[in-house]
């Protein structure tokens, strides 16, 4: 494992920046014509969300690699990197949700003939029924919502990384890496999650395409926000994960571009280069 110079010189990260991740995306020149080819890939059938899995973690791993460096923009030419290194998340999360959809499905879709049953039997009961027990389930069925994506984020992040489904499921790492992130996890997961609440709709607002505009623009945010994540984890102790050699058809570093900007180290605590282990 050889240690990478870049990743020398920059400061440690001590907590998650969002408005970093924020600002991130203009430290590309060409980012918003970046960002409207990501939006023409959102149009493909399937091949879609895998594609933006793989541009995403692509963006991640390169920041480990390349901390001062800008993203690179999208580019039609790697389109089978991107649908290569994306298709091992998009399996990890295809197969998370496969499971969990019979208990969802049985869970609401219970509740609603229930309630339909007792209603139908006496409407005064019914009334109570659904004033009781639809609260209780929705509120259930939000923790479930949460506890999957907060449990989902490190395993697609291992598979994004490592592009190896054996390497995906060792469930001592993702262990661990909850036990050291769970409240910056879910953060991100919630930051996420309001963004695309605001952002979308007023893209939809605006002109309807807009809307597939703030996706790819989001899916630049979270290609940094996941680097933050491994970052802080493995600035705290955690275990890096085995990463394959760069394509050769990713481009070396451009010294000529501006550097990202980085969070800022805590004014109580002393800057010290930290490495970073990668193949």
């Amino acid at each position: 494992m050889a240690t990478d110079p870049a990743n020398l010189a920059a400061p440690p990260i001590r907590r998650i920046e969002f408005l970093t991740a924020c600002r991130f995306v203009f430290t590309q020149p060409e980012w918003f014509k970046s960002a409207l080819l990501l939006a023409v890939l959102m149009f493909l059938p399937v091949l879609n969300q895998i594609v933006i899995y793989g541009y995403a973690y692509e963006i991640t791993e390169l920041l480990h690699r390349r901390p001062r460096d800008p993203y690179l923009p999208v580019d039609f030419r790697r389109f089978a990197g991107y649908a290569t290194r994306g298709v091992w998340p998009f399996v990890v999360s295809l197969m998370v949700q496969t499971c969990l959809v019979p208990l969802v499905v049985v869970m609401l879709d219970g509740t609603m003939l229930g309630t339909m049953a007792v209603f139908g039997a006496n409407r005064t009961a019914g009334a109570i029924f659904a004033a009781v027990v639809v609260p209780i389930v929705l509120v259930i069925f939000m923790l479930l919502m949460v506890l999957m994506a907060v449990g989902l984020k490190p395993i697609m992040l291992r598979a994004g990384l490592s592009q190896d489904f054996a390497q995906t499921f060792k469930f001592a790492w993702l262990r661990d890496f909850l036990r050291r992130m769970w409240l910056e996890t879910f953060l991100v997961n919630l930051f996420l999650l309001l963004a695309s609440l605001v952002l979308v709709p007023l893209g939809c607002a605006v002109l309807f395409y807009g809307a597939l505009l703030a996706a790819a623009l989001l899916t630049v945010v979270s290609g940094h926000l996941d680097w933050q994540l491994y970052e802080l984890y493995l600035a705290r102790g955690g275990e890096p994960i085995p990463l394959r050699p760069l394509p050769a058809d990713i481009p070396p570093v451009a010294a000529s571009l501006s550097p990202v900007p980085m969070p800022e180290p805590a004014a109580d605590q002393p800057t010290s280069p930290k490495s970073s282990a990668s193949p």
